[in-house]
C-alpha cells in the first residue's frame, strides 16, 4: 500500500521527468533561432463527495477545507453540495489563505477552482465550469447521479432502493429473503431505469461541443453506479459479485464518447487495485452509519475522474484520498490491495473516499 510520502515522491519523479525532457529540448536549441515554447502547468483534479457538507461527522465541515488545503487540488468536483455548503467551503478556504472560485450551480453538484471560471452551466445531475488555466480553457463537469436503483446490491442479496412498481421494489434497501439476485438482464434493465446514463449522455453532447471549440474536457462525479471495468470475469467471484459480469452503462457511455478513466489508466487491474471509494471507513462515525448492506461486501468504485485525450493534456497519476480502512460486513477492515492511498491526518469528513488525478497541461501562455 503506497503511503503519502511515497506517493509524493512518485508524482514528483513523474513531473520531474517531464521537466527534464523540456530542459533537454531547450538546451538542444541553444545557438539557433529562439523558438517560443508553450509553458505547462500541473493540474490536480479532485472528485469529492462531502457527505451533506460534512454535517454527519464532528468537525466535518472543517475537514472538507482541511482536505483541500492538504492535497492542494486546482479543480474540485463536489457531490452532496448546495450553494450554502459551497459558500461555507469558500469561506473556510479563505480562512486558510486559499482563494477558490465556484460555478454558482443552484443545486448539487458543484465545481470550485483555483483558476478563474469564465463560463458555467447547469444540467440535470451535472454542472459545468469552464476554467481558464493560464490561457488554456478546460470544461470541467461535476456529476452526482441518482442514488436509488442501486442495483449492484442485488447480487449481494440486498434491495437497491428501486421504486415501485418496478421489479425488486418490494425489498426497498433491505436484505432479500430469498438471497442474491444474479439475473444480469434484470440488473441491466433496472439500472437503465435509473436515468443515470440518459442524463450523462445529455452532458456528453455538451462536452462534444466544448471539444469542438478547442477546449480540454474533464468530468468527475459520484455516479452511484460501478464501472464496467470493475465487474468483469476476473472479479465475478470477488467482492460478493456472486458470479455476475455486468457492463455498467454509464461508464461505458462515457468511454464510448472517447473519455478515459484516469484511475483505471494508471491502475488497470481491478483485482489488485480495485480502487473502492464507497463505503469508506470514518473514525467519526459508527459502522452502522457507513453501511447500507451490513451482511455483505458492498465495496465499489463509484467516484471517478475522466478526461478526454488531447495533445495538450497528459495524465501523470491518480490516487485515492481517504482512510485505507473500509467497511465489510459491518466491520472495519484494512484494504489489502495495492491501491495508493493519501491517508488523512485531519478529520475525514465523509463516507466516501475521494479521487485525486494529476495532469500536465500545456497552457496558452508562451515562455
Amino acid at each position: 500500500m503506497v503511503r503519502r510520502r511515497e506517493l509524493l515522491g512518485m508524482v514528483g519523479a513523474t513531473v520531474g521527468a517531464g521537466v527534464l525532457g523540456a530542459g533537454t529540448a531547450h538546451a538542444a536549441s541553444q545557438g539557433g533561432e529562439h523558438r517560443h515554447r508553450p509553458s505547462h502547468r500541473t493540474l490536480r483534479v479532485l472528485q469529492f463527495n462531502i457527505w451533506l457538507g460534512g454535517s454527519r461527522v464532528e468537525g466535518g465541515r472543517a475537514g472538507i477545507a482541511d482536505t483541500i488545503a492538504a492535497v492542494e487540488p486546482d479543480v474540485v468536483m463536489l457531490s452532496e453540495s448546495n450553494p450554502e455548503r459551497v459558500a461555507n467551503l469558500l469561506s473556510d478556504l479563505a480562512d486558510r489563505g486559499l482563494t477558490f472560485h465556484d460555478n454558482r450551480n443552484p443545486t448539487d453538484p458543484a465545481v470550485i477552482s483555483r483558476y478563474p471560471i469564465v463560463e458555467h452551466k447547469s444540467f440535470r445531475s451535472w454542472s459545468k465550469a469552464v476554467v481558464d488555466v493560464d490561457g488554456t480553457e478546460v470544461a470541467a463537469y461535476s456529476g452526482h447521479l441518482e442514488y436509488r436503483y442501486y442495483v449492484n446490491y442485488l447480487p449481494r442479496g440486498y434491495g437497491g432502493g428501486t421504486p415501485a412498481p418496478l421489479e425488486t421494489s418490494e425489498y426497498g434497501w433491505d436484505e432479500i429473503p430469498t438471497g442474491p439476485i444474479t439475473d444480469v438482464d434484470l440488473i441491466t434493465r433496472l439500472n437503465e431505469a435509473s436515468g443515470r446514463t440518459a442524463v450523462t449522455r445529455t452532458m456528453l453532447e455538451d462536452a462534444e461541443q466544448e471539444r469542438r471549440r478547442g477546449r480540454l474536457v474533464m468530468l468527475a462525479g459520484d455516479f452511484n453506479e460501478p464501472s464496467h471495468r470493475d465487474w468483469t470475469r476476473r472479479t465475478r467471484n470477488l467482492f460478493d459479485h456472486n458470479g455476475t459480469v455486468v457492463e455498467w452503462s454509464t461508464t461505458k457511455a462515457i468511454e464510448d464518447a472517447g473519455f478515459r478513466d484516469s484511475y483505471r489508466e494508471i491502475h488497470p487491474d481491478p483485482v489488485r487495485t480495485p480502487g473502492f471509494t464507497w463505503p469508506s471507513d470514518n473514525p467519526g462515525a459508527e459502522t452502522g452509519e457507513l453501511t447500507w448492506a451490513p451482511k455483505a461486501d458492498e465495496r465499489d468504485r463509484i467516484d471517478f475522474v475522466f478526461y478526454h485525450p488531447d495533445r495538450r493534456l497528459r495524465l501523470l497519476d491518480s490516487v485515492i484520498v481517504g482512510p485505507s480502512t473500509t467497511i465489510v460486513r459491518n466491520e472495519r477492515i484494512e484494504e489489502r490491495g495495492r491501491d495508493p492511498f493519501w491517508e488523512p491526518t485531519w478529520t475525514w469528513p465523509t463516507d466516501h473516499k475521494a479521487v485525486l488525478s494529476t495532469f500536465r497541461v500545456a497552457t496558452g501562455r508562451r515562455s
